[in-house]
């Protein structure tokens, strides 16, 4: 039985594509799997189904002991033969003699060595996702996590901050990967391409909380309309850069309507020091050090029934106007029926991702994290789904490789 994560940080079994010669390496080949590039063995032909695990993940260390995976021999089954993972068991996305190769892939009997699956009732078939196989773990989400620092999260007297909590503020969706989940877009869809930027998130929302009165004190209501704040997960903004927090709330808290929520990134400096940072250097988009940008992405209305809508993009452009915030840098929309995409009559989503996704931010001098991809579903929802460019990942890959953190896994 698979078990998958519903974040999208899955093992795939994928088809091999595009297989062809490493230009400086007579004992590898490159092939193309979900719209990046990945390193081969020679062995490998175009259409193979093959596992595949993407930068994002770490293998167990099941997974890595009994295909003899570990750098370190004594951790294999055979401890004759060497691997080239380390303890920690991360999926890296680097350069081999020169050519990307964003994440590892390894052919479907590497399950069988160590029986969790039968080679004779092999279940795989394309597009399948998992973590675990019968209960046993084979992959799960890599992280870092963020040291905090003393007194975090509490105030001047050491007490612990009290979170305020309502129904009606929600935090952001785990954005899944595009080239993984693209079949959700409806072909008559038009695509909201815009840049992704590498900062940290939050959100403010102007929603009913309930007020604790006491009971006797029946004349109070139980709820009342307040404005809140938090980070990507994390129901109050004491987490991080949190002055600054405070000051993008005072800004936007007068002009929220009832029930609507806005979720925004926040980028540059505070202070003297970068928001985000990675070995490609310092993701200031334009801002002098003391200086930081706020980008609205959503925005939602969130009714006290429960029922929650978010607003069209153009909305979105509109509504960051009003509230004195940036709006995401649209790169293009295109129509999925547009002509110059199609192939086949089939929505030719390698030239996008070829053609968007690379070089340097559209916003600052600074390397291209990626795109996001907005669209309405067949529901007639907005959803979103994101690509990072292969040069993003692999400065991300040595950050991770320093033991340096992305705090947004940690808020």
């Amino acid at each position: 039985m698979l078990q998958k994560s519903e974040t999208g940080n899955n093992c795939i079994v994928v088809k091999l594509a595009n297989v062809r010669k490493h230009p400086n390496a007579d004992r590898l080949k490159l092939a193309t799997v979900l719209g990046t590039q990945v390193v081969v063995g020679l062995d490998a032909k175009e259409g193979d189904l093959v596992l595949y695990f993407d930068s994002n993940l770490k293998l167990s260390h099941e997974y890595l002991h009994w295909n003899n995976l570990y750098s370190s021999k004594e951790l294999n089954v055979d401890v004759t033969k060497k691997g080239y993972f380390g303890k920690s068991g991360r999926v890296r996305a680097q350069k081999f003699r020169g050519e990307v190769s964003n994440g590892y892939v390894t052919p479907i009997d590497s399950l069988f060595a160590w029986g969790i699956v039968d080679e004779e009732s092999n279940p795989f078939k394309e597009g399948d996702e998992f973590t675990h196989i019968n209960g046993v773990e084979v992959c799960s989400k890599y992280i870092v996590l963020r040291k905090r620092q003393p007194g975090e999260g509490r105030n001047r007297k050491g007490k612990k901050l009290f979170t305020i909590v309502s129904d009606m503020f929600h935090t952001h969706w785990d954005t899944k990967q595009l080239m993984r989940e693209k079949h959700i877009i409806p072909e008559e869809a038009v695509l909201y391409i815009e840049e992704k930027e590498h900062g940290t998130s939050g959100r403010t929302a102007n929603v009913l909380i309930r007020n604790n009165r006491s009971w006797w004190k029946f004349w109070i209501p139980k709820e009342e309309w307040k404005i809140i704040s938090g980070t990507r997960r994390v129901d109050s903004i004491d987490n991080h850069i949190t002055k600054i927090r405070k000051e993008i709330e005072q800004k936007i808290a007068p002009h929220l309507h009832k029930g609507e929520e806005v979720y925004y990134e926040i980028s540059g400096y505070d202070g003297a020091k970068p928001i985000q940072s990675n070995s490609s250097g310092d993701f200031s988009y334009g801002c002098k050090i003391g200086e930081y940008r706020v980008i609205l992405y959503r925005v939602t209305i969130t009714t006290p029934d429960g029922f929650c809508f978010d607003l069209s993009r153009p909305e979105v452009y509109r509504r960051a106007g009003e509230l004195g915030l940036e709006k995401p840098f649209l790169i293009a929309t295109i129509p999925m029926e547009c002509s110059e995409y199609l192939t086949n009559g089939i929505f030719n989503w390698e030239k996008i991702v070829t053609s968007e996704i690379k070089g340097m931010s559209y916003i600052g001098e600074n390397l291209l994290e990626g795109v996001v991809v907005w669209f309405q579903n067949h529901q007639g929802y907005w959803m979103a789904l994101k690509h990072k460019s292969e040069e993003f990942l692999i400065a991300e890959d040595k950050n991770y490789e320093k033991g340096k953190t992305d705090i947004e896994d940690d808020l």
